[in-house]
């Protein structure tokens, strides 16, 4: 990518996350465009977003992969990992070096599942507005000297807007519906994830795949993702429309 092209996704990027005050606003397609302008341009394998639910609680709510996932998941059960620490501590953590002992000490459980997952170094920064905390931005890469420092601080800026993006599009709603919010997109991972099995069966394709050909469709016809997902569960999305991959110019 040249430097002009990077800027222009850049500009791009921040545009999109600031973009919540439109009609039709979802929260789970909104932390997807978060994790894939992350993914896209930064040196980043994968990412993930866990958030601050109504009792304090971390839930997963968003990640690139399916094995970020369930990354998410063993460090909400074993409350260890960079995401709980990012929070606790309200700041930039790592980038950490998974491959050095103090990590295996610090983070026992998280370490070997991200190790087993191909990952030997994680990075997280805060969606924060000052005091305010209201989840993590997790970063993965296969590499041990993966995640430049300039990377991770990027992300906290991309973090930053998308935080400013979540709460200005709270202030517009009463306290239940911005409870419920959260609670729509924890529903919607679980369509959405239904609808990656069901295609990747019926294509016979990889989850990841048939999540990136959903994702695809839904963006080159500005459908809402999780709405695309209900139809493809329900048949009123043919499978056969997924069954080559949309063009990556269509997305722009």
């Amino acid at each position: 990518m040249t430097q002009p092209e990077r800027d222009e996704r850049l500009a791009r990027a921040f545009l999109d996350l600031a973009d919540t005050l439109t009609g039709g606003f979802h929260l789970i397609d909104f932390l997807h465009v978060l994790t894939d302008h992350v993914v896209d341009l930064l040196d980043v394998d994968a990412a993930g977003v866990v958030m601050v639910d109504v009792h304090g609680r971390l839930v997963d709510v968003t990640a690139s992969t399916g094995s970020v996932h369930q990354l998410e998941e063993v460090q909400l059960e074993y409350d260890e990992g960079p995401c709980q620490d990012c929070c606790r501590e309200r700041q930039i953590l790592g980038p950490v070096d998974l491959t050095e002992n103090a990590a295996r000490y610090r983070w026992p459980r998280f370490t070997a599942a991200a190790r087993d997952a191909g990952f030997v170094t994680v990075a997280a920064v805060p969606l924060r507005l000052r005091e305010e905390v209201i989840g993590s931005l997790n970063l993965f890469h296969t590499r041990p000297d993966g995640l430049d420092p300039a990377d991770v601080r990027l992300a906290q800026a991309l973090a930053d807007a998308a935080t400013i993006g979540i709460l200005h599009e709270r202030l517009a709603h009463d306290q239940a519906e911005q409870v419920g919010q959260l609670q729509t997109a924890l529903n919607s991972r679980i369509v959405i994830e239904q609808a990656k099995g069901y295609l990747a069966a019926r294509l016979n394709i990889s989850p990841h795949d048939a999540f990136t050909r959903i994702r695809a469709h839904a963006r080159a016809h500005q459908q809402p993702l999780t709405l695309l997902s209900e139809q493809v569960i329900q048949g009123g999305a043919a499978a056969d429309l997924f069954a080559t991959p949309t063009d990556p110019r269509l997305e722009d």
